[in-house]
């Protein structure tokens, strides 16, 4: 039996009419470049997995009022977005990550003497700069980037009680430079 190659138009055409097979060409078509690109972007397997799971789905799911002239072009644009929108969250993430360590930080400290948000920021930042540079990387990426300790440790070429003893110690220090800070004022 013969193998015919469909065209994108086609598929296009044949999933809008709720044909699974074209979408599941489309899939097997583009996955493997679009898995590159969005991995590319966030450096992550899973969230590239993720996303793309997103696309695809919701591909399937607006095939009947979808509207493209150009799938490649739809589908890489498509992507791009999902993971702008994927950063965007990381992104209000990274602020709530901010916001729980300075309320861990600060649960028993009377934070009306701190004026405003930069100042406590500085602060932060001052105190991150006084730690030595390695327990300060650590500090960032475990309470501010949100990594594991495993993958901190991977990554740094560490034990996992190297990295513990390192956030352990940096808690203990911002807390109670942070609290001088906040008497000093």
């Amino acid at each position: 039996m013969q193998k015919v190659e469909l065209t994108d138009d086609s598929l296009v055409s044949l999933l809008k009419n709720n044909d699974t097979k074209a979408f599941e060409i489309i899939y097997r078509r583009y996955w493997h470049q679009l898995y590159g690109f969005v991995y590319q972007q966030t450096g992550s397997k899973e969230e590239a997995e993720e996303i793309l799971q997103e696309l695809m789905l919701s591909l399937w799911q607006n095939r009947a009022q979808s509207r493209i002239q150009n799938l490649s072009a739809f589908l890489f644009i498509a992507a791009r977005n999902l993971t702008n929108r994927y950063f965007r969250k990381k992104i209000n993430l990274r602020k709530y990550r901010e916001y729980q360590l300075l309320h861990e930080v600060f649960e028993n400290i009377d934070i009306d003497h701190i004026f405003n948000e930069n100042q406590l920021s500085e602060a932060i930042e001052k105190v991150l700069s006084q730690l030595p540079e390695k327990t300060a990387t650590i500090f960032r990426m475990n309470k501010i980037n949100e990594l594991s300790v495993k993958v901190i440790a991977a990554q740094m070429g560490l034990s996992d009680k190297a990295v513990e003893y390192h956030i352990t110690k940096s808690l203990k220090m911002v807390r109670q430079r942070l609290n001088e800070f906040v008497c000093d004022n």
